[in-house]
């Protein structure tokens, strides 16, 4: 997870952690690396391959960062975060300001996207700055000695983070540079094809490379639950154009939350979190961009509007599960089990 915006809301976590920036150096191409120990000698929480960080940055933003630690780097954590041309300050910050010594606030870790205990091996997708959580995965396989492939795809040699340790590492790496969307869809069913059908698919970068790799999993025969994967940057506006979602005019719709003997209109413009929020109930969340899964609730009644990248067609069709921070109703009125 990379450069996901989440506007700060005021209310306060449940803990935070003060976190010192003990070494900042270029891990490629417009993309720096950040070693956080803790500022104040106390052990770090824990964390497991596929975590995320999320960093409070002034103006009241929080950005998530996927760890992209090793198994022997258990005493910091470590995130790569891309500078992005058009930045809306979290990246800009972090490549401008951030230097060794610095000290930042941030949530312990959360694993919206972990690596699973399973004998079969593997397969490792990444696109871009997608490597970052797989390049954990791929180095704890590597040390528990578990058979593993990975395909990462970068623009050009420059720009692939990690390359020279998942070389040195992985038990099998293939990179792929410079491809355009036909190209990398063709390079993507090659590598679906040289795996077992019943092989763990861990996907990560961009929306397009993801919504590739799924289609072609799934026309390859993948059951859904074996097919794991994390959006990189992903918003609202990218939801809600995928091709599961009609397009449609936001209006305002009565949001009821049934255990808490509550409603409220929401407003066009406004998420059914921060709706929720205004009347004292707080959905728990993560990403705060439909990708992570982590607010995901029941429906009562009504029909959602999905805007999430996490559901898959089965549940979308239900109309049983939703993706509060994102998504809203098609109806005039929604049902929530909160």
């Amino acid at each position: 997870m990379n450069a996901v915006i989440d506007r700060f809301d005021g209310r306060t976590a449940a803990s935070t952690l003060a976190l010192r920036v003990r070494a900042v150096r270029k891990a490629a191409a417009d993309i720096r690396l950040f070693e956080l120990v803790s500022a104040d000698g106390n052990a770090l929480p824990p964390w497991s391959p596929g975590a995320h960080l999320r960093l409070h940055l002034p103006h009241g933003l929080v950005r998530a960062y996927s760890l992209c630690n090793t198994p022997q780097q258990r005493d910091c954590y470590v995130i790569a975060v891309k500078r992005e041309p058009a930045s809306r300050g979290g990246s800009a910050f972090l490549h401008e300001q951030v230097e060794e010594g610095a000290t930042l606030t941030a949530a312990p870790p959360v694993n919206a996207f972990p690596l699973l205990a399973d004998a079969r091996a593997p397969l490792l997708l990444a696109a871009g700055i997608g490597i970052t959580p797989l390049h954990a995965m791929a180095a704890e396989l590597a040390a528990q000695g578990i058979r593993h492939r990975l395909h990462y795809f970068a623009r050009t040699l420059a720009h692939a983070a990690f390359f020279h340790e998942l070389a040195a590492c992985s038990q099998g790496m293939s990179l792929h540079l410079g491809l355009d969307d036909a190209q990398t869809a063709g390079a993507i069913a090659a590598a679906l094809a040289a795996v077992p059908r019943s092989s763990p698919l861990y996907v990560c970068g961009p929306a397009p490379f993801i919504g590739a790799a799924r289609s072609h999993a799934q026309q390859a025969g993948w059951r859904e639950q074996d097919i794991h994967f994390e959006l990189f940057a992903a918003s609202a506006k990218d939801a809600a154009d995928t091709p599961s979602t009609e397009p449609m005019q936001e209006h305002p719709f009565e949001l009821v939350l049934q255990r808490s003997g509550l409603r409220c209109e929401v407003q066009p413009g406004q998420s059914i979190v921060a709706a929720a929020a205004q009347l004292g109930v707080v959905i728990g969340t993560s990403c705060g961009e439909g990708f992570c899964g982590s607010c995901e609730s029941t429906v009562l009644e009504g029909q959602p509007w999905h805007r999430d990248s996490v559901l898959s067609a089965a549940e979308r069709a239900s109309g049983r599960r939703i993706l509060p921070c994102v998504s809203r109703c098609a109806g005039a009125r929604l049902v929530l089990d909160l």
